[in-house]
């Protein structure tokens, strides 16, 4: 059996008085809990449960709130063992990539890249909604700072005002052409990574995978022709999801070609 903790301080403006507004804590909490929940069983699991009422092979508990800015701890066990050093960087890996803090490539040990390679950009999005609810007493008191950390108080992800704001994107016709390579994908789910040659960083796509055999195909291939350091040059037809500060999140795929798309 493996015991983690994981706290949850809000800090600053009403926080520092030790009190929430009860809704605003009753959404935080909530939102801790999908949050949890869905991290811990991606990382046990491999594969990403949107509802997040139960983790297979898990437990979570939360433990009373703690005065001193005002803190709530949660406890997850484990039937079988669990690197504690792995779990502890995927959830600083889910979290920040979430709120587009990993834009650029990070380096990762061979253990945290096993973890990830299943859920791929999939995680981060299916988290938004869970950590905008984390996010409620500082969507009320912009001053409130919400630190995640280890139990000895290594900082796994900080969220504020401005993280906030990531959380909330739109869908739109992509602002530019699309052309670059495939770095990462998972054909049975249809998530992964793609270098934008425009926004030169790597942006997370989905493709649907009723999508045609051709365009699936494409995709693997650009994939195999990146891994063999050649260019595998692609151009997709996609919607954007973009955050309110005008950075591009994702991309939702409709079509790939190996030309220019008209």
């Amino acid at each position: 059996m493996s015991e983690l903790k994981i706290k949850f301080r809000y800090e600053h403006g009403t926080a520092d008085s030790g009190r929430l507004e009860i809704y605003d804590a009753a959404v935080a909490l909530h939102g801790i809990a999908r949050a949890s929940s869905i991290v811990t069983h991606a990382y046990l699991n491999g594969e990403i449960r949107t509802r997040a009422e139960a983790v297979n092979g898990a437990k979570i508990y939360i433990e009373t709130p703690k005065r001193g800015s005002f803190v709530y701890e949660a406890t997850i066990w484990t039937a079988g063992a669990l690197t504690s050093g792995v779990f502890y960087d995927y959830i600083k890996y889910a979290f920040n990539e979430a709120v587009g803090k990993f834009n650029q490539p990070a380096v990762h040990s061979n253990a945290l890249d096993k973890r990830i390679e299943p859920t791929l950009g999939e995680l981060p999005a299916v988290l938004e909604s869970a950590l905008e609810e984390v996010h409620r007493p500082i969507r009320q008191d912009k001053k409130i700072v919400l630190t995640v950390t280890r139990p000895r108080g290594e900082e796994l992800a900080v969220f504020d005002a401005q993280s906030l704001l990531y959380l909330r994107p739109a869908t739109v016709p992509a602002p530019h052409e699309i052309s670059g390579n495939v770095t990462k994908y998972n054909s049975l789910t249809g998530w992964g990574k793609f270098f934008d040659l425009v926004e030169k960083r790597t942006v997370s796509f989905s493709i649907d995978l009723e999508s045609s055999e051709r365009a699936r195909s494409l995709i693997t291939w650009s994939l195999h022709e990146n891994n063999m350091s050649r260019p595998g040059l692609l151009y997709l037809n996609a919607n954007a999801v973009v955050a309110p500060t005008g950075s591009i999140k994702r991309y939702i795929v409709h079509g790939v070609s190996d030309y220019p798309i008209a």
